[in-house]
Protein backbone atom coordinates (compact mmCIF):
# COMPACT_ATOMS: atom_id res chain seq x y z
CA UNK A 1 0.00 0.00 0.00
CA UNK A 2 1.43 3.40 -0.95
CA UNK A 3 1.52 6.07 1.77
CA UNK A 4 -0.84 8.28 -0.27
CA UNK A 5 -3.42 5.53 -0.49
CA UNK A 6 -6.09 5.50 2.26
CA UNK A 7 -6.20 2.54 4.63
CA UNK A 8 -9.37 0.66 3.69
CA UNK A 9 -11.01 -1.21 6.59
CA UNK A 10 -14.03 -3.50 6.61
CA UNK A 11 -15.82 -4.20 9.89
CA UNK A 12 -17.97 -7.35 9.68
CA UNK A 13 -20.61 -8.41 12.21
CA UNK A 14 -23.53 -10.86 11.81
CA UNK A 15 -26.26 -8.32 12.62
CA UNK A 16 -26.97 -5.12 14.52
CA UNK A 17 -29.29 -6.57 17.11
CA UNK A 18 -28.98 -5.03 20.58
CA UNK A 19 -25.78 -6.13 22.29
CA UNK A 20 -22.41 -5.01 23.55
CA UNK A 21 -20.43 -6.33 20.57
CA UNK A 22 -22.77 -4.61 18.15
CA UNK A 23 -22.62 -1.29 20.00
CA UNK A 24 -18.82 -1.36 20.18
CA UNK A 25 -18.59 -2.18 16.48
CA UNK A 26 -20.79 0.82 15.62
CA UNK A 27 -18.73 3.12 17.84
CA UNK A 28 -15.54 1.87 16.18
CA UNK A 29 -16.96 2.67 12.74
CA UNK A 30 -18.21 6.11 13.83
CA UNK A 31 -14.87 7.10 15.39
CA UNK A 32 -12.67 5.65 12.66
CA UNK A 33 -14.58 7.74 10.15
CA UNK A 34 -13.42 10.86 11.99
CA UNK A 35 -9.77 10.09 11.25
CA UNK A 36 -8.06 11.21 8.04
CA UNK A 37 -6.53 8.69 5.68
CA UNK A 38 -9.06 5.91 6.33
CA UNK A 39 -11.97 4.47 4.38
CA UNK A 40 -14.57 2.43 6.27
CA UNK A 41 -17.19 -0.12 5.33
CA UNK A 42 -19.52 -1.87 7.77
CA UNK A 43 -20.87 -5.20 6.55
CA UNK A 44 -23.65 -7.23 8.20
CA UNK A 45 -25.00 -10.63 7.26
CA UNK A 46 -28.56 -9.90 8.35
CA UNK A 47 -30.82 -6.86 7.84
CA UNK A 48 -31.63 -6.64 11.58
CA UNK A 49 -30.62 -3.17 12.77
CA UNK A 50 -31.84 -2.11 16.21
CA UNK A 51 -29.59 0.96 16.22
CA UNK A 52 -31.03 3.06 13.40
CA UNK A 53 -32.10 5.86 15.75
CA UNK A 54 -28.90 5.85 17.81
CA UNK A 55 -26.57 5.68 14.79
CA UNK A 56 -28.49 7.32 11.92
CA UNK A 57 -25.16 8.24 10.31
CA UNK A 58 -24.15 4.61 9.80
CA UNK A 59 -25.83 2.55 7.10
CA UNK A 60 -24.36 -0.97 6.88
CA UNK A 61 -23.92 -2.92 3.68
CA UNK A 62 -26.10 -6.00 4.13
CA UNK A 63 -25.03 -9.10 2.23
CA UNK A 64 -26.68 -12.48 1.78
CA UNK A 65 -23.68 -14.68 2.52
CA UNK A 66 -22.84 -17.55 4.84
CA UNK A 67 -20.45 -20.39 5.48
CA UNK A 68 -21.77 -23.18 7.70
CA UNK A 69 -19.21 -25.94 8.37
CA UNK A 70 -20.35 -29.56 8.50
CA UNK A 71 -18.61 -32.53 10.10
CA UNK A 72 -20.30 -34.71 7.46
CA UNK A 73 -18.97 -32.59 4.60
CA UNK A 74 -22.35 -31.02 3.78
CA UNK A 75 -21.13 -27.44 4.06
CA UNK A 76 -23.48 -24.58 3.26
CA UNK A 77 -21.51 -21.97 1.35
CA UNK A 78 -22.81 -18.77 -0.20
CA UNK A 79 -19.91 -16.40 -0.82
CA UNK A 80 -20.80 -14.43 -3.96
CA UNK A 81 -21.95 -11.22 -2.26
CA UNK A 82 -18.98 -11.20 0.14
CA UNK A 83 -16.54 -11.78 -2.72
CA UNK A 84 -18.15 -8.86 -4.56
CA UNK A 85 -17.64 -6.59 -1.54
CA UNK A 86 -13.96 -7.58 -1.44
CA UNK A 87 -13.56 -6.95 -5.17
CA UNK A 88 -15.24 -3.54 -5.01
CA UNK A 89 -13.74 -2.19 -1.77
CA UNK A 90 -10.29 -3.85 -1.94
CA UNK A 91 -9.68 -3.77 1.84
CA UNK A 92 -6.33 -3.71 3.56
CA UNK A 93 -7.93 -4.79 6.87
CA UNK A 94 -10.85 -7.14 7.60
CA UNK A 95 -11.93 -6.84 11.22
CA UNK A 96 -14.56 -9.41 12.22
CA UNK A 97 -16.85 -9.55 15.25
CA UNK A 98 -18.49 -12.77 16.54
CA UNK A 99 -18.07 -16.32 15.30
CA UNK A 100 -20.41 -16.32 12.31
CA UNK A 101 -18.43 -13.45 10.79
CA UNK A 102 -15.19 -15.28 11.59
CA UNK A 103 -16.15 -18.35 9.60
CA UNK A 104 -17.36 -16.39 6.59
CA UNK A 105 -14.45 -13.98 6.28
CA UNK A 106 -11.75 -16.62 6.66
CA UNK A 107 -13.23 -19.12 4.15
CA UNK A 108 -11.36 -17.62 1.18
CA UNK A 109 -8.41 -15.52 2.22
CA UNK A 110 -7.20 -12.60 0.16
CA UNK A 111 -3.52 -11.87 -0.31
CA UNK A 112 -2.42 -8.56 1.17
CA UNK A 113 -5.32 -8.37 3.65
CA UNK A 114 -4.64 -8.25 7.41
CA UNK A 115 -7.28 -10.17 9.37
CA UNK A 116 -8.34 -9.22 12.91
CA UNK A 117 -10.61 -11.16 15.27
CA UNK A 118 -12.36 -9.16 17.99
CA UNK A 119 -12.57 -11.47 21.00
CA UNK A 120 -15.79 -10.21 22.56
CA UNK A 121 -16.15 -13.31 24.71
CA UNK A 122 -14.60 -16.70 25.34
CA UNK A 123 -15.63 -18.34 22.07
CA UNK A 124 -16.65 -21.91 22.96
CA UNK A 125 -15.86 -23.04 19.41
CA UNK A 126 -12.16 -22.40 20.07
CA UNK A 127 -11.95 -24.26 23.37
CA UNK A 128 -9.64 -27.28 23.41
CA UNK A 129 -11.55 -30.56 23.54
CA UNK A 130 -11.17 -32.44 26.83
CA UNK A 131 -11.13 -36.24 27.10
CA UNK A 132 -14.37 -36.28 29.07
CA UNK A 133 -16.11 -34.42 26.23
CA UNK A 134 -15.50 -37.06 23.56
CA UNK A 135 -19.05 -38.39 23.90
CA UNK A 136 -20.63 -34.96 23.43
CA UNK A 137 -21.87 -34.46 19.87
CA UNK A 138 -22.05 -30.71 20.46
CA UNK A 139 -18.44 -30.49 21.67
CA UNK A 140 -17.22 -32.69 18.83
CA UNK A 141 -18.87 -30.30 16.38
CA UNK A 142 -17.14 -27.37 18.07
CA UNK A 143 -13.83 -29.26 17.93
CA UNK A 144 -14.29 -29.66 14.17
CA UNK A 145 -14.99 -25.93 13.85
CA UNK A 146 -11.91 -25.19 15.96
CA UNK A 147 -9.69 -27.30 13.73
CA UNK A 148 -11.01 -25.54 10.64
CA UNK A 149 -10.61 -22.04 12.11
CA UNK A 150 -7.09 -22.69 13.42
CA UNK A 151 -6.06 -23.75 9.93
CA UNK A 152 -7.47 -20.54 8.46
CA UNK A 153 -5.96 -18.41 11.21
CA UNK A 154 -2.51 -19.89 10.59
CA UNK A 155 -2.77 -19.27 6.86
CA UNK A 156 -3.47 -15.55 7.31
CA UNK A 157 -1.35 -15.02 10.44
CA UNK A 158 -4.53 -13.85 12.13
CA UNK A 159 -4.48 -11.10 14.78
CA UNK A 160 -6.67 -11.19 17.91
CA UNK A 161 -8.00 -8.29 19.98
CA UNK A 162 -8.95 -9.35 23.54
CA UNK A 163 -11.34 -7.11 25.46
CA UNK A 164 -10.27 -8.09 29.00
CA UNK A 165 -7.50 -10.00 30.80
CA UNK A 166 -9.96 -12.86 31.35
CA UNK A 167 -10.66 -13.13 27.63
CA UNK A 168 -6.97 -12.77 26.82
CA UNK A 169 -6.13 -15.65 29.19
CA UNK A 170 -8.80 -17.83 27.57
CA UNK A 171 -7.42 -17.29 24.07
CA UNK A 172 -3.81 -17.81 25.19
CA UNK A 173 -4.87 -21.11 26.74
CA UNK A 174 -6.79 -22.33 23.70
CA UNK A 175 -4.74 -21.06 20.77
CA UNK A 176 -1.45 -22.64 19.66
CA UNK A 177 1.65 -20.62 20.56
CA UNK A 178 2.14 -19.48 16.95
CA UNK A 179 -1.21 -17.64 17.13
CA UNK A 180 -1.22 -16.71 20.81
CA UNK A 181 1.69 -14.36 20.15
CA UNK A 182 -0.71 -12.34 17.95
CA UNK A 183 -3.07 -11.41 20.81
CA UNK A 184 -3.37 -7.75 21.76
CA UNK A 185 -5.19 -6.71 24.93
CA UNK A 186 -7.38 -3.70 24.16
CA UNK A 187 -10.09 -3.16 26.80
CA UNK A 188 -13.43 -1.88 25.51
CA UNK A 189 -14.28 1.79 25.38
CA UNK A 190 -17.31 4.07 25.16
CA UNK A 191 -18.10 7.55 23.94
CA UNK A 192 -17.92 9.10 27.41
CA UNK A 193 -19.36 12.43 26.26
CA UNK A 194 -22.65 10.74 25.41
CA UNK A 195 -23.15 9.36 28.91
CA UNK A 196 -21.55 12.16 30.92
CA UNK A 197 -23.55 15.00 29.34
CA UNK A 198 -25.51 14.81 32.58
CA UNK A 199 -24.78 12.78 35.69
CA UNK A 200 -27.01 10.94 38.10
CA UNK A 201 -27.96 12.47 41.45
CA UNK A 202 -28.39 10.71 44.80
CA UNK A 203 -31.95 9.90 45.92
CA UNK A 204 -33.85 12.22 48.20
CA UNK A 205 -33.81 11.08 51.85
CA UNK A 206 -36.69 8.65 52.33
CA UNK A 207 -37.68 8.93 48.66
CA UNK A 208 -37.92 6.34 45.88
CA UNK A 209 -34.64 4.53 45.13
CA UNK A 210 -34.29 3.67 41.46
CA UNK A 211 -32.15 0.66 40.54
CA UNK A 212 -31.38 -0.11 36.92
CA UNK A 213 -30.00 -3.06 34.94
CA UNK A 214 -29.42 -3.23 31.18
CA UNK A 215 -28.95 -6.44 29.22
CA UNK A 216 -30.48 -9.17 27.09
CA UNK A 217 -32.78 -11.55 28.91
CA UNK A 218 -30.65 -14.68 28.57
CA UNK A 219 -29.54 -17.12 31.30
CA UNK A 220 -26.10 -15.61 31.97
CA UNK A 221 -27.58 -12.15 32.60
CA UNK A 222 -29.43 -13.60 35.59
CA UNK A 223 -31.99 -10.80 36.07
CA UNK A 224 -34.16 -13.00 38.32
CA UNK A 225 -31.46 -12.66 40.98
CA UNK A 226 -32.23 -8.96 41.20
CA UNK A 227 -35.85 -9.67 42.07
CA UNK A 228 -34.69 -11.38 45.25
CA UNK A 229 -32.48 -8.38 46.05
CA UNK A 230 -35.38 -5.99 45.43
CA UNK A 231 -37.65 -8.00 47.69
CA UNK A 232 -35.09 -7.85 50.52
CA UNK A 233 -34.65 -4.09 50.10
CA UNK A 234 -38.37 -3.48 50.25
CA UNK A 235 -38.74 -5.79 53.25
CA UNK A 236 -36.03 -3.69 54.91
CA UNK A 237 -38.16 -0.58 54.45
CA UNK A 238 -36.59 0.93 51.33
CA UNK A 239 -38.97 2.19 48.63
CA UNK A 240 -36.86 0.58 45.92
CA UNK A 241 -37.89 0.22 42.28
CA UNK A 242 -36.06 -1.79 39.62
CA UNK A 243 -35.90 -1.06 35.89
CA UNK A 244 -34.82 -3.98 33.69
CA UNK A 245 -33.93 -2.66 30.24
CA UNK A 246 -33.68 -5.05 27.31
CA UNK A 247 -35.40 -7.93 25.60
CA UNK A 248 -34.78 -11.61 25.02
CA UNK A 249 -36.16 -15.12 25.48
CA UNK A 250 -36.37 -14.94 29.29
CA UNK A 251 -38.03 -11.53 29.55
CA UNK A 252 -41.51 -12.92 30.14
CA UNK A 253 -40.13 -15.51 32.54
CA UNK A 254 -38.70 -12.71 34.69
CA UNK A 255 -41.93 -10.72 34.35
CA UNK A 256 -43.92 -13.73 35.59
CA UNK A 257 -41.47 -14.20 38.45
CA UNK A 258 -41.92 -10.57 39.52
CA UNK A 259 -45.68 -11.10 39.54
CA UNK A 260 -45.35 -14.28 41.63
CA UNK A 261 -43.24 -12.38 44.16
CA UNK A 262 -45.80 -9.53 44.32
CA UNK A 263 -43.19 -7.15 42.95
CA UNK A 264 -45.03 -6.27 39.75
CA UNK A 265 -45.74 -2.61 40.73
CA UNK A 266 -42.05 -2.04 41.51
CA UNK A 267 -40.35 -3.66 38.49
CA UNK A 268 -40.40 -1.90 35.14
CA UNK A 269 -39.71 -3.53 31.76
CA UNK A 270 -39.29 -0.80 29.10
CA UNK A 271 -37.78 -3.24 26.55
CA UNK A 272 -35.00 -2.03 24.26
CA UNK A 273 -34.60 1.74 24.29
CA UNK A 274 -32.70 4.08 21.99
CA UNK A 275 -31.36 6.59 24.53
CA UNK A 276 -30.47 4.43 27.49
CA UNK A 277 -28.40 7.24 29.01
CA UNK A 278 -31.62 9.08 29.93
CA UNK A 279 -32.72 6.13 32.07
CA UNK A 280 -29.27 5.99 33.68
CA UNK A 281 -29.41 9.69 34.63
CA UNK A 282 -32.78 9.12 36.32
CA UNK A 283 -31.48 6.18 38.38
CA UNK A 284 -29.48 5.98 41.61
CA UNK A 285 -27.58 2.64 41.51
CA UNK A 286 -26.64 0.37 38.62
CA UNK A 287 -27.08 -3.31 39.56
CA UNK A 288 -25.37 -5.99 37.49
CA UNK A 289 -26.35 -9.63 37.97
CA UNK A 290 -24.49 -11.40 35.13
CA UNK A 291 -22.88 -14.68 36.17
CA UNK A 292 -20.38 -14.36 33.31
CA UNK A 293 -19.26 -11.05 31.86
CA UNK A 294 -16.45 -10.92 29.27
CA UNK A 295 -15.99 -7.22 29.98
CA UNK A 296 -19.12 -5.22 30.82
CA UNK A 297 -19.48 -2.30 28.42
CA UNK A 298 -22.71 -1.27 30.14
CA UNK A 299 -20.83 -0.91 33.42
CA UNK A 300 -18.65 1.77 31.83
CA UNK A 301 -21.73 3.54 30.50
CA UNK A 302 -23.33 3.50 33.95
CA UNK A 303 -20.14 4.82 35.55
CA UNK A 304 -19.83 7.59 32.96
CA UNK A 305 -23.38 8.60 33.88
CA UNK A 306 -22.22 8.83 37.51
CA UNK A 307 -23.94 5.74 38.89
CA UNK A 308 -22.44 3.67 41.69
CA UNK A 309 -22.28 0.04 40.53
CA UNK A 310 -23.05 -3.11 42.52
CA UNK A 311 -22.21 -6.24 40.52
CA UNK A 312 -21.65 -9.94 40.76
CA UNK A 313 -18.16 -11.15 39.89
CA UNK A 314 -18.41 -12.18 36.24
CA UNK A 315 -14.61 -12.47 35.85
CA UNK A 316 -14.23 -10.07 32.92
CA UNK A 317 -15.60 -7.16 34.97
CA UNK A 318 -12.90 -7.44 37.64
CA UNK A 319 -10.76 -4.87 35.86
CA UNK A 320 -13.53 -2.27 35.94
CA UNK A 321 -14.69 -2.39 39.55
CA UNK A 322 -12.38 -1.50 42.40
CA UNK A 323 -14.35 -2.76 45.38
CA UNK A 324 -15.37 0.07 47.67
CA UNK A 325 -13.99 2.73 45.34
CA UNK A 326 -16.09 2.99 42.17
CA UNK A 327 -18.53 0.20 43.08
CA UNK A 328 -18.79 -3.20 44.71
CA UNK A 329 -17.99 -6.65 43.31
CA UNK A 330 -19.69 -9.55 45.08
CA UNK A 331 -19.70 -13.34 45.05
CA UNK A 332 -22.27 -15.18 42.98
CA UNK A 333 -25.68 -15.75 44.50
CA UNK A 334 -25.15 -13.57 47.58
CA UNK A 335 -28.47 -11.67 47.73
CA UNK A 336 -27.95 -10.58 51.32
CA UNK A 337 -24.58 -8.89 50.72
CA UNK A 338 -25.81 -7.43 47.45
CA UNK A 339 -28.74 -5.85 49.28
CA UNK A 340 -26.48 -4.53 52.05
CA UNK A 341 -24.12 -2.84 49.59
CA UNK A 342 -27.01 -1.03 47.92
CA UNK A 343 -28.33 -0.03 51.32
CA UNK A 344 -24.90 1.32 52.36
CA UNK A 345 -24.70 3.46 49.22
CA UNK A 346 -28.22 4.82 49.57
CA UNK A 347 -28.09 5.58 53.29
CA UNK A 348 -24.77 7.42 53.19
CA UNK A 349 -24.40 10.51 51.02
CA UNK A 350 -20.66 10.34 51.68
CA UNK A 351 -20.42 6.81 50.22
CA UNK A 352 -22.69 7.67 47.28
CA UNK A 353 -20.65 10.74 46.36
CA UNK A 354 -17.34 8.91 46.82
CA UNK A 355 -18.35 6.03 44.54
CA UNK A 356 -20.05 8.41 42.08
CA UNK A 357 -16.88 10.51 41.66
CA UNK A 358 -14.60 7.49 41.28
CA UNK A 359 -16.97 5.87 38.77
CA UNK A 360 -16.80 8.92 36.51
CA UNK A 361 -13.01 9.07 36.90
CA UNK A 362 -12.64 5.38 35.91
CA UNK A 363 -14.91 5.71 32.88
CA UNK A 364 -12.72 8.48 31.45
CA UNK A 365 -9.84 6.02 31.22
CA UNK A 366 -11.94 4.05 28.71
CA UNK A 367 -12.90 6.84 26.35
CA UNK A 368 -13.31 5.99 22.66
CA UNK A 369 -11.08 8.90 21.62
CA UNK A 370 -7.92 7.23 23.00
CA UNK A 371 -9.12 3.71 22.15
CA UNK A 372 -9.52 4.40 18.45
CA UNK A 373 -5.94 5.67 18.03
CA UNK A 374 -4.65 2.53 19.73
CA UNK A 375 -6.77 0.40 17.43
CA UNK A 376 -5.35 2.07 14.32
CA UNK A 377 -1.82 1.45 15.60
CA UNK A 378 -2.81 -2.21 16.07
CA UNK A 379 -3.90 -2.42 12.43
CA UNK A 380 -0.40 -1.34 11.38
Amino acid sequence: MSRSEPLRIIQVIPSLQKGGAERLCLDIVRWLRKLPGLELLLVTLDPINSYRKEYPDIEPTVIDACVVPSVLGKWKVNMASWEQVLDDFRPHVVHSHLFQAEVLTRYRLRAGVRYFTHCHDNMPQLKRLEWNELTSKHRLTEAFERSYMLDRYRKCDNRFIAISPDTEAYFRENLPDSLARNITLLPNAIDCSRFSARTASPPSPGGVVRLINIGSFVPKKNQAFLLGVLQKLRSDGMDAHLTLVGDGPLRHVVMDKAKEMNLEPFVHFPGNVDRVEELLWESHVYVHSATYEPFGLVLLEAMAAGLPVVALDGRGNRELIVDGQNGYLLNQGDEENFMKRISDIIHSSQIWNHVHDNAIRLSKKHDMRDYIHTLVRTYA
